[in-house]
């Protein structure tokens, strides 16, 4: 702006001449100002672009070829706030703890109990593993990621997922040519970007959901774990769920199925890994308790973050801790007294709409009586009812249940 007002008073009487005064100063104006003029135009530009950017969204590309990859993508996993998403053609955990690999699945280990947020998404079969679908997930490393609440996927072996790509914090995306193995770390020329931008990486978790998607309404895609699937053969109940009214009894006379349905599914969890605080994943979950697959994910999330919100109050069965995406912590409440043990088959079947909220309910009184050694048909219904503090209807329209199911077996 200075150096405007300090030109030559010509130029601005030139300005004042009309339509024709650009050719005729031009042939007057000297060189010197006309490289002048140019260079107060670029920077005009320059400070004022025709697209402003978005401060709030910046985006800046940084070459990570060869070598600069692995550092580069460790001090991203090191200093990670909220999330690490992976999605990876390959993965490499040969040659124990030398192979660099490891090194990033520890830093991932690392996050987790940081809480950072972490989601794999993975081929079934990985080269350097056995024919068996999914055995490499029962590696220690990948099984303790699990346990620490990592939420991973296996896109099934009819589909090929060929991804090299790592999304952190919903703002640095890394995507090349690099899968994570020790050659393609340390020895091959594989070609890498850095993407800082926020817009990118929400771009980037949007399609990884809608890949998801595709491959659950075309096959059954692999979660880990299937929280239905991991029950064990018997679960262990203790008989003050059955005889306090404010537990079970409440849950059938409120027809809260999905809430006892839940807490058995957490119970059957925590026994199969002999832990009564532990992370489970929402959406696993949501599909355990047979809610529909075509649902979004925020959806199915909404639906159990309910129920934990009711198994906590009224009934203060659970604490529970949510944390960033699809994770929560839980941890069951201590019931003292005895327990009875039933068969986790009898009354978690999925999507059985013959076993009802109020058969269950009769089946595990069933399991109480024959773990004392009584038989439930010797004690009335009106005793039933009032024992465990339901509707003598309750009770006849439970062995109803039971009789209907026991016709459709003949």
């Amino acid at each position: 702006m200075l150096t405007l007002l300090c030109m030559p008073k010509h130029f601005w009487k030139v300005i004042d001449k009309g339509k024709n005064y650009s050719c005729n100063y031009m042939k007057k104006t000297p060189p010197f100002f006309l490289s002048l003029i140019f260079i107060l135009l670029v920077s005009f530009l320059k400070v004022f672009p025709a697209y402003p950017a978005d401060n709030d969204s910046p985006e800046k590309i940084t070459d990570l070829s060869d070598r600069k990859y692995e550092q580069a993508l460790i001090d991203l996993l090191d200093n990670a706030k909220e999330s690490i998403v992976v999605s990876m053609y390959g993965i490499s955990t040969g040659a124990g703890e030398k192979n660099p690999v490891m090194l990033l699945l520890n830093d991932l280990l690392e996050a987790r109990k940081r809480g950072v947020g972490i989601t794999m998404y993975l081929n079934t079969r990985f080269r350097d593993t056995d024919k068996s679908e999914g055995s490499f997930i029962m590696s220690p490393v990948f099984k303790e990621l699990k346990d620490s609440g990592c939420v991973i996927y296996l896109i099934p072996s009819s589909r090929k997922l060929h991804d090299k790509l790592i999304i952190v914090d919903s703002r640095y995306v890394i995507i090349g040519s690099t899968n994570w193995s020790n050659s393609a770390l340390r020895r091959n020329f594989e070609s890498n970007t850095l993407i800082d931008s926020p817009r990118h990486a929400g771009e980037k978790l949007k399609r990884l959901e809608d890949v998801l998607k595709f491959v659950k309404s075309n096959t059954e895609i692999s979660g880990i774990p299937d929280y239905l699937e991991d029950l064990p053969e018997g679960i262990s109940i203790p008989e003050e769920l059955l005889v306090n009214k404010k537990y079970f009894s409440r849950m059938v006379t409120g027809q809260d199925k999905r809430a006892l349905d839940l807490y058995l599914l957490l119970l059957g969890y925590s026994q199969l890994t002999s832990e009564d605080e532990f992370f489970i994943n929402m959406e696993d979950m949501a599909l355990s308790l047979g809610l529909p697959g075509a649902w979004s994910y925020t959806a199915l999330r909404r639906q159990v973050i309910r129920s934990l919100k009711r198994l906590r109050d009224p009934y203060n069965l659970i604490s529970v801790d949510f944390l960033h995406g699809k994770d929560v912590f839980v941890k069951l409440t201590d019931i003292p007294g005895n327990s009875f043990v039933i068969s986790s088959r009898s009354i978690m079947k999925r999507q059985s709409p013959d076993l009802t909220l109020r058969l269950k309910f009769l089946l595990m009184i069933e399991a109480l009586f024959k773990s004392k050694g009584e038989d439930i048909s010797s004690i009335t219904k009106s005793d039933l009812a009032k024992r465990f503090n339901v509707n003598k209807s309750t009770i006849q329209e439970a062995f109803n249940d039971l009789k209907k199911i026991e016709r459709n077996r003949l």
